[in-house]
């Protein structure tokens, strides 16, 4: 194969990763536009907290199910670096209650407070994620 060819095969590759990295990232965006938009107003907190499910949206943003269909949008102070790919998370809120401003979340060691509690209904962003998926 001529050497042309090969530069161009490759340059042909990295601008696909590259469309492709692009692409996912206003997926993302617009999955967080989603989630914004069936978000409630602020609360100072979450009392009777129990952590059911979480689900990171990016490194600045958790979804949070503290009680059985309750779901929650967290905006993190900073950017969390690694939450986006963590495994496992930690909460330090205290007596079962989980404030805004106060608490934070602990990834990989890494303290990152909490900014913000908007309770969320996660069915319906959900299903519009869905919907935005299929096109």
């Amino acid at each position: 194969m001529p050497r042309n060819a090969v530069i161009a095969a490759i340059v042909s590759l990295l601008l696909a990763g590259c469309a492709s990295l692009a692409e996912r990232r206003e997926f993302h965006q617009r999955e967080l536009a989603i989630y914004q938009s069936h978000a409630g107003a602020p609360v100072e907190e979450i009392r009777s907290f129990r952590l059911i499910s979480w689900q990171p949206v990016n490194e600045n943003t958790l979804l949070l199910e503290a009680r059985l269909n309750r779901w929650y949008l967290l905006d993190i102070g900073g950017p969390c670096l690694g939450l986006e790919f963590a495994r496992a998370v930690v909460f330090d809120g205290t007596m079962n209650t989980l404030r805004s401003r106060f608490d934070s979340v602990i990834v990989e060691g890494v303290r990152c407070r909490i900014e913000r509690i908007r309770p969320i209904d996660y069915k319906a962003a959900r299903s519009e994620i869905r919907a935005l998926r299929q096109r």
